[in-house]
């Protein structure tokens, strides 16, 4: 039996959210009423946001939006979830054709609407290869024919080039220079930080070595440039023949540089298949494939992979620690697949604590 597929609300009432709502939309779309329904939370998707499904209709007219809100400190994922950031990407990125994101309509920061800062985004329609239950075991994708899975991974790799050919100073406010000189740098300090702040007193000896490992190997000839940093299909929308129509969930963009986001596409690769003991699907590109495409797309060299892939181990690890703890989700060692575990074995670190 195909286990069902996860809902992650987070305790909001939804017909009180479509009352607040309504004179705000009516405002923002210029009607003199709104009628707001259909809202529900997105099957698979939605741990570190809080994210609504609604349909608006007004003057004969009915149009779908996604709500997203600012979490509270009880479900927030992120040590600074940089929100307004996410709304801000999206729409710079929009100015980019070759980049396809949901389109970004309007950010409310006062809190007096919704409890939260939130934004809205018109809805895209596809299909999305979600984690749980795993693509690789089961869904359309694992239904879908080889042919039709290469043309799913061959377009999926040219939205990641995309991604890594706009140009840094388009989305200079991504910048964190109060965090380091490079997006490196930059990264290996807030994720030290994130690390005191998910785990504090339980954090496992093995990590800590693993950020001394990360420190005293860090490239010394960064190359800077934008990172998505979720790059994964599980955050890509599909249409019925395959291709993407959308690119999703930009929590953890950074400077961190073009091979950050292949080192963590190469890292989920692994997580979601041979990792749990199961087959790649068929059409799915293999590590070798994947690292050579890329490569031709942007036109750039995988320098420094191992680093990166290790440190992705590292945020992952630390983004499961998390998310088990505000999910109370059992301990990772009943789970076939540890990300810090991963990044353990890939340095020669001896294993210590749960991970």
């Amino acid at each position: 039996m195909t286990p069902p597929t996860p809902v992650f609300s987070k305790g909001r009432d939804l017909d009180a959210t479509a009352d607040r709502l309504r004179p705000w939309l009516s405002t923002r779309l210029d009607a003199a009423s709104v009628d707001i329904d259909h809202l529900e939370y997105p099957q698979g998707a939605g741990v570190s946001n809080e994210t609504i499904l609604l349909r608006a209709r007004y003057a004969d007219t009915a149009a779908d939006f996604v709500l997203r809100v600012c979490p509270t400190p009880q479900y927030q994922m992120f040590l600074d979830p940089r929100f307004r950031l996410q709304y801000d990407i999206l729409a710079a990125l929009r100015q980019h054709d070759d980049v396809r994101v949901p389109e970004a309509l309007w950010f409310e920061e006062d809190p007096a609407v919704l409890g939260r800062p939130f934004y809205l985004m018109r809805r895209m329609r596809g299909r999305v290869p979600v984690s749980m239950p795993v693509y690789n075991a089961t869904g359309w994708l694992a239904e879908a024919t080889p042919a039709q899975r290469h043309t799913l991974w061959n377009d999926a790799m040219r939205q990641l080039a995309a991604v890594h050919r706009v140009p840094v100073e388009a989305v200079r406010f991504v910048d964190r220079p109060e965090r380091g000189l490079t997006g490196d740098e930059q990264q290996l300090s807030y994720w030290r930080d994130y690390a005191d702040w998910a785990v504090g007193g339980d954090m496992p000896g093995a990590v800590v070595r693993l950020f001394d490992w990360l420190r005293d190997h860090r490239p010394s000839n960064s190359v800077v440039g934008l990172s998505w940093g979720d790059a994964r299909i599980g955050n890509m929308m599909f249409d019925d023949d395959f291709r993407v129509v959308g690119v999703m969930d930009w929590e953890q963009v950074s400077f961190a540089g073009p091979v950050s986001d292949l080192a963590w596409w190469l890292l989920f690769d692994e997580a979601h298949s041979t990792g749990q003991g199961l087959p790649r699907l068929p059409g799915l590109g293999t590590r070798d494939e994947t690292i050579a495409l890329w490569q031709e797309l942007t036109g750039l060299r995988a320098d420094h992979l191992r680093w990166h892939e290790v440190f992705a181990g590292v945020k992952a690890g630390l983004l499961s620690m998390r998310s088990r703890r505000m999910l109370e989700l059992p301990p990772s060692g009943t789970r076939r697949y540890s990300f810090l575990r991963r990044a353990c074995e890939m340095v020669g670190i001896e294993e210590t604590g749960d991970l």
